[in-house]
């Protein structure tokens, strides 16, 4: 079946399948994805933001503006409503967990308020502990900004240190999906089944990790047509919920843009590189703005509320330490040195123990040379 048609289909199947006359009355089992495909078929602006890691931004695709899922998705969307105009939003950083996602939505997703946000962090999240709580925080903050946004969390697998295809976060990850009402497309599972089959990691992975053309290919076609079914699909729907799921510690996940504080104190404001070391991870993309220590020690203060604290910068080749503290007990070490070509954007958060409170936020930088950061990060 041509990938332009897998949506329609499914979406005319998904009805089919499920109308006994007593789902039929109960209307759309998701009525924000369902109302995103009406307004399609209406011929309306939409938005679609694809929010996630390198996959969803199309690594080792031969050309990812092309050939990625997120493209084909979007292009076979634009064929089946020809009259509907769509804008696809890029919001896909490489290596980076939906611990940082959490904090960078409010500048890469939420001003952008999306009809539709696909939500892929099952890769970059496999060994993070918390994951769970920054995806359910992802979920209500996405909530929070539009009701009526269709939320899709997508779960794909990679090849573990060990050589096994696997997802460890797929069950918590589908919980909270359950747990929401919201739709999941479980691309691991489906993938998963077709190796079952016969089919091998080789023909779709370049890396272990990253599809190749076929896999984007393949990836694109278990979207479209899942996607299709879940907004044909007729049932109760389930309200959202207002209590968490988990402990709900990065609902409140806010960034600071540093070159806007008032007083930098011995730091001064830069611009994020344009040379990344690779192009989902070039600082210029993703951070706004920069401040950069103007010697050895720098200090730079601010007084945040706070239960938790990070920073979000760039790794560069020699970079130098930034300490970060927190009523002048330092938080986190953090160095930004890295061994390969250029800059990349990175993270670090910890939580604080207690409450939230009133503290002193230091950032210094002991050593000045190739040292450059850009928000401050924090939850109450």
């Amino acid at each position: 079946m041509h990938v332009t048609n897998m949506f329609m289909t499914a979406l005319v199947l998904g009805a089919v399948l499920t109308a006994s006359a007593e789902r039929a009355a109960a209307g759309p089992q998701y009525p924000a994805l369902e109302k995103f495909t009406r307004a399609m078929k209406d011929g309306r602006k939409v938005k679609i933001a694809y929010f996630g890691g390198s996959i969803t931004w199309g690594a080792t695709a031969s050309d990812p503006l092309k050939t990625s899922w997120r493209v084909r998705v979007t292009a076979a969307l634009e064929s089946d409503f020809p009259r509907a105009r769509i804008q696809a939003i890029d919001a896909a950083i490489g290596g980076l967990p939906s611990k940082l996602g959490v904090f960078r939505m409010d500048r890469d997703v939420l001003p952008y308020k999306p009809d539709l946000c696909f939500v892929e962090f099952a890769v970059n999240d496999r060994d993070v502990n918390d994951s769970a709580e920054t995806v359910e925080g992802i979920i209500r903050k996405l909530r929070a900004c539009r009701e009526d946004m269709a939320i899709v969390l997508v779960i794909i697998g990679n090849i573990s240190m060990k050589g096994i295809y696997d997802s460890p976060v797929a069950g918590q990850q589908t919980e909270l999906a359950n747990y929401y009402g919201l739709p999941c497309i479980d691309v691991y599972s489906a993938v998963k089944t077709k190796l079952d089959g016969g089919l091998k990691t080789t023909d779709i992975l370049t890396d272990g990790t990253h599809p190749n053309d076929a896999g984007y290919r393949l990836y694109a076609d278990i979207i479209l047509a899942e996607l299709g079914r879940l907004a044909g699909a007729r049932g109760p729907a389930k309200p959202a919920p207002d209590k968490p799921l988990t402990t709900n510690r990065y609902e409140s996940a806010t960034m600071v843009e540093l070159a806007k504080l008032p007083d930098l104190g011995g730091w001064k404001v830069d611009s994020p590189s344009v040379v990344g070391t690779w192009f989902d991870q070039q600082p210029s993309r993703w951070q706004s703005s920069a401040v950069v220590p103007v010697k050895d020690g720098a200090e730079l203060a601010t007084e945040e509320l706070c239960s938790g604290l990070g920073l979000y910068y760039e790794l560069t080749g020699n970079g130098g330490p930034i300490v970060l503290a927190a009523d002048g007990k330092t938080v986190l070490d953090i160095k930004t040195a890295q061994t390969l070509p250029f800059q990349r954007v990175s993270c670090s958060f910890a939580l604080l123990d207690g409450p939230a409170q009133r503290r002193k936020v230091t950032l210094t930088a002991p050593q000045a040379a190739n040292t450059k950061a850009a928000y401050l990060l924090y939850t109450r």
